[in-house]
């Protein structure tokens, strides 16, 4: 369950990542884009590796809750979508660290191993979301 996740949670954030790139109003927003989907592109590489890997069917895409997220986001520009990408980003972000953690302590092999090397990207993302939307 937790590489199904994993994979969705790594396509929403490339799919996301993209769209801040394109709709994003300040220099940082559209960097921080770019970073979201250089790292997970990276990550969704290795977490569906290793669901092939250990048997785990492969999800084609996001949870529909995250594709409701990015229609929302979708519809906004400017100074609007920045201040909505970066609260997003830090939920997210702070959900997905969770995830990680629990994962990285109560899961076994090589899925455990992924989910603690993942956790450092994932913290930075946050602290760089956190950057962007102050008030958080």
């Amino acid at each position: 369950m937790f590489l199904k996740e994993a994979i969705q949670g790594s396509m929403a954030e490339v799919q996301i990542g993209e769209l801040a790139q394109k709709n994003g109003e300040s220099e940082d927003v559209r960097a921080f884009g770019a970073t979201l989907v250089e790292d997970h592109s990276q990550s969704l590489e290795k977490a569906t590796d290793l669901a092939k890997d250990v048997g785990v069917s492969v999800p084609d895409e996001p949870k529909p809750e995250a594709q409701k997220e990015f229609e929302e986001l979708q519809s906004l520009s400017g100074a609007e979508f920045d201040k909505a990408f970066a609260e997003h980003m830090v939920m997210n972000h702070q959900k997905e660290i969770e995830k990680y953690e629990e994962q990285s302590q109560s899961g076994e092999g090589e899925v455990a191993e992924f989910a603690s090397a993942t956790l450092p990207t994932l913290r930075q993302h946050l602290e760089a979301a956190r950057n962007l939307a102050p008030n958080k």
